[in-house]
């Protein structure tokens, strides 16, 4: 009689990857349950890949999408696109100038910032989430009154905080089963149009909607508890006090403070959780919501009391 182990040796390699697979599916299978029905909010910037990988990791985030959308999730989709703006600006002979990570918006400028989010970038992404099964629509933060904004330096021209949101566009999409894919041109009350920083409406939204889960795919693998450092290392969970703490004491460094004060924010007006994750790895999505380890960086709004972490399931 053949044992179990002698059984298992004679597993071709294509049995062995079906039995990975099975091993997956049974992993993700609670997570896919506890958040079906769930509001997530996704942060991604104009392109999710670099150089000659663009195209391909485009096409996975938007096949994520679809995915979690067929699962259940109530997914809105919030894109940048500060590459192509550079790029399309230097076509043009326009010089791009930062000022704290934020570009600085004159009439041109803000030309062009239009032209790349709602005529490139937006509905590119629309099509590809599209194309991998999902309904989608385009959105801008000028449809419906969805975010009014109102000048945040007059030193950087048409630059935009959000001033408020009204989410009823985005719920009804959501009730219908479609993904709304947001573009952060907003207006202000007297009319005016404003550059809006992506990772600051992406917090935004998550707080207006409730959302339980608000996610920013960025350049780096998520949070490290001494960034820089020869011996940082990737911290799986932290919690608000811990990033007051890290922000207070220069752990952060300045090209995240926007993406974790959004974060604090957030949280402390309802969200339940956010994740930084690194947009350079496929399927990062899948991997931070149906794995029980995770992939980034999960903030909480407060540090777990007991010895189960909240990245179990059944929490």
């Amino acid at each position: 009689m053949t044992t179990f182990d002698e059984a298992q040796l004679a597993l071709s390699d294509r049995g062995r990857r079906a039995q990975d697979k099975a091993r997956i599916l049974r992993e993700a299978l609670p997570w896919i349950t506890r958040w079906a029905g769930r509001t997530v909010v996704v942060k991604v910037g104009g392109s999710v890949g670099h150089g000659t990988t663009a195209q391909a990791m485009e096409t996975a985030f938007a096949a994520d999408v679809a995915l979690l959308r067929s699962v259940g999730l109530r997914v809105v989709v919030v894109h940048g696109g500060g590459p192509q703006i550079s790029h399309l600006a230097e076509r043009l002979g326009l010089r791009s100038t930062f000022v704290g990570g934020r570009r600085v918006t004159d009439h041109e400028m803000l030309e062009v910032v239009r032209f790349v989010l709602l005529g490139q970038v937006n509905p590119r992404m629309v099509g590809l989430v599209s194309q991998a099964g999902a309904r989608a629509v385009g959105v801008a933060g000028t449809d419906g009154d969805l975010i009014s904004a109102r000048p945040a330096d007059q030193a950087m021209g048409f630059v935009g905080e959000v001033d408020t949101v009204d989410p009823t566009v985005l719920r009804s999409l959501l009730d219908d089963g479609v993904v709304p894919i947001v573009a952060t041109v907003a207006r202000s009350r007297d009319g005016q149009d404003y550059n809006v920083n992506a990772d600051t409406v992406a917090g935004a939204i998550a707080k207006a909607l409730g959302a339980d889960k608000l996610i920013y795919l960025t350049n780096v693998a998520g949070l490290y508890d001494a960034f820089g450092s020869g011996g940082s290392q990737l911290l799986s969970e932290v919690d608000v006090a811990q990033l007051r703490a890290m922000m207070a004491d220069g752990t952060i460094v300045s090209g995240m403070i926007p993406k974790i004060a959004s974060c604090v924010d957030a949280l402390e007006h309802g969200v339940a959780q956010a994740h930084l994750l690194d947009g350079r790895l496929e399927h990062a999505l899948l991997l931070e919501i149906f794995t029980d380890a995770g992939v980034g960086t999960m903030i909480v709004p407060v540090a777990a009391t007991s010895p189960s972490t909240t990245r179990d399931p059944a929490s």
